[in-house]
């Protein structure tokens, strides 16, 4: 195979609307950038480097391109930042014609004001432009959509199967891989997909047993057909208002279409009969403390010991996430209603939590120094569903500059800027350490909390913002992985948000939604 030519580009978005108002619309100074050789260095290895490494391990020209990556701002894309940001994609693919393969760094959930559908209207334009003997490769998350204009743009896309999404790198390599194999003439991907009137929640899909676990697992089934390339499921988003919410699965098969339909229904008829199973089970944060309370009486409390020579510590922390106020769905992750029952639920032990994202306490801790005692009104400065602050004293036990490189696994290798950041120690019926943040970013392991000198082994409780993605690096040191379940803007009652702009019915909104295939397919 000759060395292609690789333009990386993309604008990769997870739009929640529900955060518009009280944050604003996304512009161009809330969007991290990746330019030129920052692309190579900084995505190799990453989630979002599948395509990178390829270009690396086949030593193919990966070309100095542009990268607009969501920060911490998830309301919609203001329509100047949408202008401004493909305008600068299409003219550094423009210096760079011709080339082999364009790989689209997009994340399927993207919303601009005048546009629900960022990634086709992305997709159409570069078609436009690079013609159509160039490929246009894309490996989603599967917390997207599917459209007509990405499916007639792009000659091949998939979507991670996983959440968390332990396979994003791998996905993106197969994506890249089916591009290189249709420029060669040895392959011809003929995709079919379907939306299914279903709004899911945020769903592991690694819960043996459960409807995203058991889906997964049809999905890797149908991929063992014969003639069959791909065969991926885009649960969509639930915390966005827009037409294009519903679950979209999709057949991609080796030319031959009519395979590829027959699969996607029976894959459609699958996700519609078993539906009601989509429901996540909730329980009041009451009940998750009581379940806390009972693993503390059963495996005990942590206890300080003399060290010997290869001594490890075997406690096992509870691990609970704050599904309701992740920063990884848009959330501003200044919540307090965990942070608080940890605080006032009596007999808990020693407790962590990461993080809360206050840039006013993080700069009034910083300015106090380390050794100092400070009122604070902690948290509750974005969103009023997540709770008010908490006013307290706080000791400032340290300060970190907060450039962090993330090893848990849905993120691993991947770099942040969350300073500055301080660990308050709080006293109340518990002594809980609190790592306050100022930049925004979910818990996706114990990277925030190790500057400022937090083992989790030697906690008993440990508070994190995030919904799943935690699990991938927790699961690691402790089978204690619990949720809250608590108002916020990312919380799993997918029914607490209002959707003006359906044009049908959808489940279990309208828990009567009926759907018949023949006549509503891709509506």
């Amino acid at each position: 195979m000759k060395k292609l030519r690789v333009s990386y580009v993309g604008f990769f978005h997870e739009t929640n609307t529900y955060l518009t108002e009280g944050m604003g619309e996304t512009t161009l100074d809330r969007m991290r950038i990746f330019r030129g050789d920052q692309i190579k260095k900084e995505l190799k290895g990453t989630a979002i480097g599948g395509a990178v490494d390829v270009c690396e391990e086949k030593g193919w020209e990966l070309l100095p391109g542009v990268m607009y990556y969501i920060d911490w701002c998830f309301s919609t894309v203001s329509d100047q930042c949408w202008k401004d940001a493909k305008k600068e994609i299409l003219d550094t693919l423009k210096t760079q014609l011709p080339m082999d393969i364009v790989y689209l760094c997009v994340h399927g959930a993207g919303m601009v004001n005048r546009t629900n559908d960022l990634e086709g209207d992305l997709a159409e334009s570069v078609r436009a432009l690079v013609g159509k003997d160039t490929m246009i490769v894309w490996s989603g998350d599967l917390h997207g959509k599917i459209t007509e204009k990405m499916k007639d743009n792009m000659n091949f896309f998939n979507a991670c199967k996983e959440y968390p999404h332990m396979d994003m790198n791998a996905c993106a390599r197969d994506a890249m891989y089916r591009g290189a194999a249709i420029l060669a003439g040895e392959s011809q991907p003929t995709p079919a997909y379907r939306k299914v009137p279903l709004m899911m929640g945020m769903s592991n899909t690694e819960e043996k047993g459960s409807f995203a676990n058991r889906l997964k697992e049809k999905c890797i089934e149908i991929e063992t057909r014969p003639g069959v390339l791909n065969c991926s499921v885009m649960h969509g988003f639930p915390y966005q208002d827009s037409n294009f919410c519903g679950v979209y699965p999709m057949v991609t098969t080796e030319n031959n279409i009519k395979l590829a339909q027959e699969l996607v229904d029976e894959l459609t008829h699958w996700i519609w009969d078993h539906r009601k199973e989509s429901i996540i089970p909730l329980e009041t944060l009451d009940k998750t403390m009581s379940t806390v309370l009972a693993m503390l009486k059963k495996d005990g409390h942590y206890v300080r010991k003399l060290p010997t020579k290869g001594d490890i510590i075997d406690h096992t922390p509870i691990v609970i996430g704050d599904a309701a106020d992740n920063p990884g769905g848009g959330a501003g992750g200044g919540g307090t209603h965990l942070l608080k029952a940890l605080m006032e639920t009596k007999g808990l032990g020693k407790v962590a939590f990461m993080s809360i994202h206050d840039p006013e306490t993080a700069k009034q801790a910083a300015a106090a120094g380390v050794g100092a005692t400070i009122d604070v009104n902690l948290g509750g400065k974005f969103e009023p569903l997540a709770g008010p602050p908490i006013k307290t004293k706080a000791y400032v036990k340290s300060i970190s500059d907060g450039n962090e490189t993330v090893r848990g696994g849905t993120a691993f290798n991947g770099p942040f800027q969350l300073g500055p950041t301080a660990r308050l120690v709080i006293e109340a019926e518990n002594t809980v350490d609190v790592i306050v943040i100022s930049g925004l970013c979910q818990t996706y392991d114990d990277t925030q909390g190790r500057p400022h000198g937090i083992i989790i082994q030697e906690y008993d409780v440990i508070g994190v913002k995030s919904g799943m993605h935690f699990r991938a690096f927790y699961e690691n040191f402790t089978d204690k992985l619990l949720l809250a379940d608590v108002p916020g803007t990312t919380s799993r009652d997918i029914t607490l948000f209002e959707h003006t702009q359906l044009k049908y019915p959808i489940y279990p909104l309208n828990p009567n939604t009926t759907f018949n295939l023949k006549n509503n397919r891709n509506e």
